[in-house]
């Protein structure tokens, strides 16, 4: 639809699918959405930079509303009514069909809806009142991400740009975490699918292997997996902070992008996950480079 092909940044977001290493978390339909308004608009990001930023995050909490209105949740958990880390679960989710069916029926939706926004929305008027943020803001996602890279050289400079759009649970909607996204994302840098360039067998196999990873406490195959890292760093994160959603972490709902930046620079429970998630992750990494 833009013209650009950013393989990094799909093999980067393949472990969001189910809400976050299906925890059932933020649809990956909307977090992936999400990353697709920001890159159409990344010319302008790196024009504009925070006053973009904010105008964005604007359209994206727009994105996640008419999601929920149309859908009924954001949430995958709510929207499928699966648990993929049981047996039960998983079967019902893929048989006999009915549930796979509306997740495509809703990702053609909102390609549908995304491409409207691209035709119609003007970001240039979004932004107007927006000129005078000053300082260098926080975005837990991008937070991470940095880390991960300073740590093992693994990381990719445009999805760190466009990684604020999970600020606030994507689009300040208290979704799922973005120090948490950040995390599983900085993984699938190194171990995800580059979806383009790999069979369909192959990437029907990595699928199986990684939903019943999601199930055992070992993973069945030696080579790592990254719905098994991801699963292990996603349940030391949701032990020390008590939930993987920004809305139950914080217990908060951000009216806006002031009311989130105030918080994420002065919360020590955010500082201290985001420290948590990047060494995890980054152990991780090191230990396979």
């Amino acid at each position: 639809m833009i013209g650009r092909r950013e393989d990094r940044l799909l093999q980067a977001s393949a472990g969001l699918e189910g809400g976050i290493v299906a925890s059932g978390s933020t649809c990956g339909v909307v977090s992936g959405g999400a990353l697709g308004l920001a890159l159409m608009h990344d010319h302008l990001l790196k024009e504009r930079g925070i006053a973009a930023e904010a105008g964005v995050l604007s359209l994206i909490g727009e994105y996640v509303r008419w999601f929920e209105e149309s859908y009924g949740s954001s949430f995958c958990r709510e929207r499928s009514g699966v648990d993929f880390y049981t047996t039960i679960g998983q079967l019902r989710y893929f048989l006999p069909g009915d549930r796979v069916a509306k997740c495509f029926w809703h990702i053609r939706g909102a390609m549908g809806h995304l491409h409207g926004t691209y035709q119609e929305k003007n970001l240039l008027a979004m932004d107007a009142g927006l000129r005078k943020i000053q300082g260098e803001p926080i975005h837990c996602a991008q937070v991470v991400l940095r880390g991960i890279r300073n740590r093992t050289g693994i990381g990719d400079q445009l999805l760190e740009r466009l990684s604020f759009v999970f600020d606030g649970g994507v689009g300040l909607s208290g979704g799922a975490c973005g120090a948490l996204a950040g995390a599983v994302m900085g993984i699938n840098l190194l171990l995800g699918m580059n979806v383009r360039d790999t069979s369909f067998l192959q990437a029907f196999k990595s699928f199986i292997i990684g939903h019943i990873n999601l199930l055992l406490k070992e993973p069945v195959d030696e080579e790592p997996d990254p719905f098994s890292v991801g699963k292990n760093i996603l349940e030391k994160f949701r032990k020390q902070a008590g939930a993987t959603d920004c809305r139950n972490i914080t217990d908060k709902k951000f009216s806006d992008w002031t009311d989130f930046q105030n918080h994420i620079s002065s919360s020590d429970k955010c500082a201290g996950l985001m420290e948590l998630v990047t060494t995890e992750a980054s152990n991780v990494i090191e230990s396979l480079i």
